[in-house]
């Protein structure tokens, strides 16, 4: 799982630079790809391969970034993608499928977001239409390596329920996230975000109980469940209830270390210990906090983990310090985009 949250932070950034047309060397190699014949993933995987070298070259060896040599990779990466690769494409129902969705991609950034539904609603009768007539596969991943992780599939997923959300089309988004979980076999993957879609559109649709007794059942399967746990706090406290949603937080969290995969329920037990009053306990919280940033500021980089998920390493130029955006890594550590982490709320 840590290598695909890697993956993806890697395709921002190509993503980042695309938009920004810095360095141009990006947009020059991603539109060549795209004239011989790859797909958008396709491009951007291979732009992703020769960034993640550079990311280990600053790291290991104190580099800072060199534009030249990020340029020379790409062209190297560019002749041997030439050179050796089928360039005669044939046009495949995933294509059709990728191009919606980059289509919806550009909608929602240039803020057209009745649009890039429309188009993603489209995407999604290719999706189901493919899983139906041809794809064997018990699990999301395994649908994704047996197509050599060429499509962002997981990532649109989630982001797809995001933006029905966004929209207050709830009763889509429930739709929508059971057709998922049936989908797919999820015993080894976490659901939790199409989870929270139904239990968190449910409660926006009024339907309180149903809301609660979602995640109920939910929770006695999968008790210790961080992005479970901190939907249904959240609901409580703004239905009023704030002990009820400390009890919670508090219950899987007190007593033991925060680590990445349930820093995000310590920063809300802490904030909501404050609330109700309990100072002591609100320290406490700070306090697993602050060790659990030390301990990041002493770890090391493995290169094997680095390189896991990438065939063709190569290089990642120094992005300048901006605003944190939805897609951007959650700030607090946790690995997740912002959005779907602390900017859940």
């Amino acid at each position: 799982m840590a290598n695909l949250m890697l993956k993806r932070t890697i395709m921002e950034v190509v993503d980042n630079q695309l938009k920004a047309n810095d360095p141009p060397c990006t947009r020059d190699t991603y539109e060549k790809l795209l004239n011989a014949g790859y797909s958008k993933s396709e491009a951007k995987d291979k732009i992703g391969a020769v960034v993640l070298t550079e990311i280990y070259d600053i790291l290991k060896e104190g580099q800072s970034f060199d534009e030249k040599k990020f340029k020379n990779s790409l062209e190297e990466m560019l002749k041997q993608s030439l050179d050796f690769e089928d360039i005669h494409h044939i046009e495949t129902e995933w294509d059709k499928w990728d191009d919606l969705i980059q289509m919806g991609y550009e909608c929602f950034e240039n803020q057209k977001a009745a649009k890039g539904l429309r188009l993603w609603q489209d995407a999604w009768n290719v999706f189901c239409s493919i899983m139906e007539d041809s794809i064997e596969t018990d699990t999301l991943y395994g649908l994704m390596d047996a197509l050599d992780f060429a499509y962002p599939i997981d990532e649109w997923l989630q982001d797809y329920e995001m933006e029905l959300s966004s929209a207050g089309k709830y009763e889509e988004r429930i739709v929508f996230c059971q057709k998922v979980l049936e989908m797919f076999d999820w015993q080894e993957a976490d659901d939790s975000c199409f989870q929270c879609g139904i239990g968190e559109s449910l409660f926006r649709e009024g339907r309180i109980a149903e809301a609660y007794e979602h995640y109920e059942k939910w929770l006695s399967e999968d008790p210790q469940n961080a992005n479970g746990i901190n939907s249904l706090s959240w609901l409580l406290f703004e239905n009023g209830d704030a002990g009820k949603a400390y009890e919670v937080v508090r219950k899987a969290t007190w007593g033991i270390s925060c680590y990445r995969d349930n820093i995000s329920l310590f920063m809300h037990a802490k904030q909501l210990a404050a609330y109700v009053g309990k100072e002591d306990e609100s320290q406490w919280y700070q306090q697993q906090l602050d060790k659990f940033e030390e301990s990041i500021g002493k770890r090391g980089m493995h290169e094997d983990v680095l390189f896991d998920e990438f065939t063709l390493p190569k290089q990642v130029p120094v992005v300048k310090e901006k605003k944190i955006y939805p897609n951007d890594p959650c700030p607090c550590g946790s690995g997740k985009k912002y959005k779907k982490c602390c900017g859940r709320r």
